[in-house]
């Protein structure tokens, strides 16, 4: 048994791994199934060895080219940074998906954060025929699934709102209002200011003001204000606390079990109450 037990230690639920990576699970199970991401099934479970997720994060962070110092730290990167007056589109003219990905890029290409739009337009559209990137609540993070540093000149997030909506294949079937395209150039940036927006735009109400703002401005000081409390709620502490995991399942099916044993032990019936009336009656015959 305990050679068993060594090796499941080091394999990670969707919860847990979600939890390691700062993203919310939805994000990672799209990962997931999109290969993304280093995996293996359990019991029909997906489940994740701890060594190949270390190691998939290491080798997917930058090139042999690059120095390790030099990729910013993806969770302490300002948005702002990322997110100019220039990245805001307050009123996208595209009316279907394949339009607002070619508008979206555009406005990075013309700003000259985008070197290569072709071929970031195909990754882009390649990534979405695994599987849509709108969430429900009328959200979508798109972006490629390979990282070419050498065909963006610097890691932007092009925010776009179209007014009517259009149809990006969300899972509630509803339109999409809000998309953010994400071209970070390392790895090292994607999952961290992926799972920083997704946490921003959680709340239904901050999606309902985006999309009711007038200016490009406004749309940027929200963006910046609801990231800088994720930010803040993402401190040291419970940055710490989110690698911890939770109870083991193995440990919890134990102790259900121990209280289920002792509920039925505890509603066993009495002895049978036959002998103490025939007592009674020949108690009361004397």
């Amino acid at each position: 048994m305990a050679k068993k037990s060594a090796p499941e230690a080091q394999l990670l639920t969707m919860p847990e791994l979600a939890a390691y990576l700062h993203l919310d699970e939805a994000t990672v199970s799209k990962l997931v199934t999109a290969g993304k991401i280093p995996s293996l099934q359990v019991d029909r479970q997906w489940r994740f060895k701890r060594a190949s997720i270390d190691a998939w994060i290491e080798e997917q962070l930058v090139g042999d080219d690059e120095n390790f110092a030099d990729v910013p730290d993806g969770m302490k990167l300002p948005l702002e940074d990322l997110v100019p007056d220039q990245a805001i589109i307050p009123g996208l003219r595209s009316k279907n998906p394949m339009a607002v990905v070619e508008e979206l890029a555009a406005r990075a290409y013309t700003n000259g954060w985008l070197l290569d739009k072709p071929w970031f337009v195909g990754a882009v559209v390649e990534r979405e025929s695994l599987s849509s990137t709108a969430m429900e609540g009328g959200v979508a993070f798109l972006h490629t699934r390979a990282k070419d540093k050498g065909k963006i000149g610097r890691p932007f997030v092009i925010v776009g709102r179209s007014w009517e909506g259009i149809n990006f294949g969300a899972p509630d079937g509803n339109p999409t209002y809000l998309f953010f395209l994400l071209g970070l150039k390392y790895d090292r940036l994607h999952l961290p200011i992926l799972g920083r927006l997704a946490r921003a735009l959680r709340n239904p109400a901050t999606i309902a003001k985006l999309r009711s703002l007038s200016s490009p401005d406004q749309v940027r000081a929200l963006l910046l204000k609801e990231d800088a409390n994720v930010r803040l709620n993402l401190g040291p502490q419970q940055e710490h606390s989110a690698f911890k995991p939770k109870l083991d399942r193995t440990l919890r099916l134990r102790a259900i079990r121990r209280l289920q044993t002792q509920r039925v032990a505890d509603s066993l019936p009495e002895p049978p109450p036959k002998p103490r009336k025939r007592a009674a009656k020949k108690a009361a015959k004397k």
